[in-house]
């Protein structure tokens, strides 16, 4: 084999090459494209109904018991970490 032939080769194994990259990019972007419309025309059911623990504002209905438990431990954390 000459060098021309060995260019010639070259070339249409690189052509063939990116011409197979194409169509494999093409696939993809036209799967991905059909997935969001799918995904559009058929989306998650959405939970309205979550058990959500909602913070007092009142400060009465804490007990002194936890409020002083929680003082000493903050106390406590303060003097450990000066």
């Amino acid at each position: 084999m000459n060098v021309s032939e060995l260019l010639a080769e070259a070339g249409i194994l690189m052509l063939v090459g990116m011409l197979v990259v194409f169509i494999f990019l093409s696939v993809l972007i036209l799967a991905i494209k059909l997935l969001a419309k799918f995904a559009e025309a058929y989306p998650d059911p959405v939970t309205t109904t979550r058990n959500q623990i909602k913070p007092t504002t009142d400060a009465s209905k804490n007990s002194p018991q936890v409020i002083a438990a929680i003082t000493a431990a903050v106390k406590q954390y303060k003097a450990r970490n000066k």
